[in-house]
């Protein structure tokens, strides 16, 4: 009667070639590490293109309300009709009212540009500490950078709220 052997060990029945193949598929996993943080960092630059253009469009937009207010305030005192002078006035308060509103909004999309530039900040770093991991092999410096992308990306949704 023949007996069968059972081995626990998994690489018993694997040739040589089969047993590297296994180790390339760690490095593969290894290897996705930075090249999601790398994706998510193009993500974020993007990111921060679109607050930055943003930024502008208000600061812009900030300035014409605030010429108009100018332009208001020395068109009441010349104007002789005291319809107009009132009309003005009132205007005056309206365009004064908007253009504090758009400075505001302004202010608060340079802050989130300044956070957007963080974020990309950290997934960039994250993503040289991912090759860094995949060049070194080191599991350890692949968690690391996972973390930077992770606090990256939570920044990176601050900013757009």
């Amino acid at each position: 009667m023949l007996s069968r052997e059972i081995s626990l060990d998994s690489n018993a029945g694997r040739s040589p070639s089969a047993k590297w193949a296994y180790t390339v598929s760690g490095l593969d996993r290894l290897a996705l590490i930075p090249i999601i943080v790398g994706l998510l960092t193009a993500a974020s630059i993007l990111l921060l293109i679109y607050q930055e253009n943003r930024a502008v469009q208000y600061r812009i937009d900030a300035t014409e309300a605030w010429s108009a207010y100018q332009l208001k305030i020395v068109q009441a005192p010349i104007e002789e009709d005291p319809n107009l002078k009132a009309q003005y006035t009132e205007e005056q308060d309206v365009l004064r009212r908007h253009a504090q509103d758009l400075k505001e909004k302004s202010s608060g999309a340079g802050h989130a540009v300044t956070i957007s530039v963080y974020a990309a900040l950290l997934l960039l770093l994250g993503t040289a500490t991912g090759v860094f991991a995949l060049v070194t092999n080191s599991v350890h410096s692949g968690y690391a950078a996972l973390l930077l992308g992770v606090i990256g990306v939570a920044l990176g949704i601050r900013a757009l709220f």
